[in-house]
């Protein structure tokens, strides 16, 4: 039995066809892959998150604060301060209006604070107050910065530390991981 070379022609064709045909489009492939996207937008924001994952981001996000106030107060010429109370979760921060008096931030961003549930400001190192960490305490941020360098130590429940360092005169303010006293 012998096949025609036309007929041999036209089963590799239509094999051809069906292994084309088996396979996903770059399409179909791109829009699975966004749907999955748009889950994990909407899933990973809403699983709990570790004290080390919170204590990391609140010294981040303090630090950026900081860093922030710095710019606002050089270029509005307002003055800001934070309020701390080490010890506690308490910090906030107000903006020094023209007659000298306190009042929320007009900033919606500088609102809220920027340590999450959970974390503490464990102490405040100023080389002229030295170590506080009790009571309540008022950093100035004013149009030249932070007046003083300043040392932030925050906590998580499990005891582990975040440094933020602020120095003053050039708005540098950075975040470390660890309890450190002195730049590194």
């Amino acid at each position: 039995m012998k096949h025609s070379p036309a007929l041999g022609t036209d089963v590799d064709r239509q094999r051809m066809e069906n292994r084309c045909q088996a396979g996903f489009t770059l399409i179909e492939i791109a829009v699975v892959m966004a749907i999955i996207g748009m889950l994990m937008l909407l899933v990973v924001p809403r699983l709990p998150s570790s004290d080390q994952e919170n204590l990391k981001i609140s010294a981040r996000t303090l630090a950026s604060t900081l860093r922030y106030l710095q710019e606002r107060a050089a270029t509005s010429r307002t003055g800001y301060y934070l309020t701390l109370a080490p010890g506690t979760e308490s910090l906030q921060i107000a903006e020094i209006d023209t007659d000298g008096s306190a009042k929320e931030p007009s900033d919606p961003l500088l609102r809220k604070s920027p340590i999450k549930d959970g974390v503490v400001v464990s102490d405040v190192r100023i080389p002229r107050l030295g170590k506080v960490s009790d009571g309540q305490l008022r950093i100035d941020v004013g149009v030249a910065g932070v007046r003083d360098f300043v040392t932030i130590h925050l906590r998580s429940a499990a005891g582990q530390f975040w440094t933020v360092m602020a120095f003053p005169s050039g708005g540098k303010v950075k975040a470390y991981e660890g309890y450190l006293e002195d730049p590194p």
